[in-house]
């Protein structure tokens, strides 16, 4: 603990205090801290669907300037505080930024594919994906309550969604899409996850390097797919949705939640995105008016309430 404490802390280092500094969680973060910013994420995340059903132009296309919005910003934002990314960094965002970048060109297609209720149905089940791999991958034991109240907020989630009833509407190339939305978010997710476990890592500058890799994810397919006729629909307003999306969304949200990943467990945090769900059909609901049922309400407090469990139980972890 001398060793750790004599440095700069690790933006993914979970501080494993409970049997060594008791009094280091409050002084350090607090456990209010994290549960305030995952609120915070919850929202701007739940934000980007319905924005981004709002953007016109052809999924390559919008990708393309969300990633060429975000990258030179935070490289800016780096340079001012007296930074840069590293080679270290740079190479090791590789793989989690091209796993980002192509799934935001499915996040994209599949909304042009099908309502918002199906995208979120389908990357609601990544908590009981994260919840299966928490364990190998990272460590992290839940305990059997945990466990079940996750499942319960999974299925509460899928609830929220499908309680749209005949709004929910799809293709099955959205079904696909929606499916490859999850997969790659989730390799997303986990690779950062797994950086915390042997780096330290300024959250702005993990995210530089991701947003860079995902932008070079974006320009194959642009320049072999993308013809005049793909730009010529991006234009108006579409610059305030992108401008939403990738500085609202993607540079405050994914920032915040790369800091999350060193002060919360992943099977946790992934379970409180769930309410993002929530976020995301109440604003379909007044932006593209795609109706809120009394079922979608009910399952509604059915993931509240079983966030709100498992914030309040012990996890059961090993971290080293």
């Amino acid at each position: 603990m001398s060793q750790i404490s004599s440095r700069t802390p690790s933006v993914f280092f979970i501080e494993d205090v409970d049997r060594h500094d008791p009094q280091s969680v409050g002084s350090e973060i607090g456990k209010a801290l994290p549960l305030a910013v995952m609120g915070v994420v919850v929202v701007v995340w739940g934000v980007a669907p319905p924005i981004t059903k709002l953007i016109s132009a052809p999924p390559l296309i919008g990708t393309f300037f969300r990633f060429g919005l975000s990258s030179p910003f935070l490289l800016l934002v780096l340079a001012a505080r007296g930074r840069m990314l590293s080679r270290h960094v740079f190479l090791a965002t590789a793989l989690p930024g091209l796993s980002f970048g192509i799934n935001l060109i499915f996040v994209f297609a599949t909304l042009q594919e099908a309502t918002v209720s199906v995208l979120s149905t389908v990357v609601a089940m990544q908590p009981a994906l994260l919840l299966v791999l928490a364990g190998p991958l990272f460590r992290e034991y839940p305990t059997r309550r945990q466990f079940v109240f996750t499942l319960l907020g999974v299925v509460g989630a899928v609830g929220v969604i499908l309680g749209a009833g005949s709004e929910l509407r799809s293709s099955w190339l959205g079904v696909g899409l929606s499916a490859l939305s999850l997969v790659t978010f989730s390799l997303y997710f986990i690779l950062t996850r797994l950086a915390r476990l042997d780096n330290e890592v300024d959250p702005i500058e993990w995210m530089a390097g991701v947003n860079i890799w995902a932008f070079a994810s974006t320009i194959p397919p642009v320049l072999l797919l993308a013809d005049r006729s793909d730009w010529s629909q991006f234009g108006g307003r579409d610059w305030l949705w992108i401008s939403i999306v990738a500085f609202v969304t993607g540079v405050f949200g994914h920032v915040l939640m790369t800091w999350l990943h060193g002060h919360l467990e992943a099977a946790r945090s992934s379970l409180y995105i769930l309410t993002m769900h929530i976020v995301a059909v109440g604003l379909a609901w007044l932006i593209h008016d795609e109706p809120v049922t009394w079922m979608q309400g009910a399952f509604g407090g059915v993931v509240l309430l079983c966030v709100a469990l498992v914030v309040s139980t012990p996890g059961r972890r090993e971290v080293q």
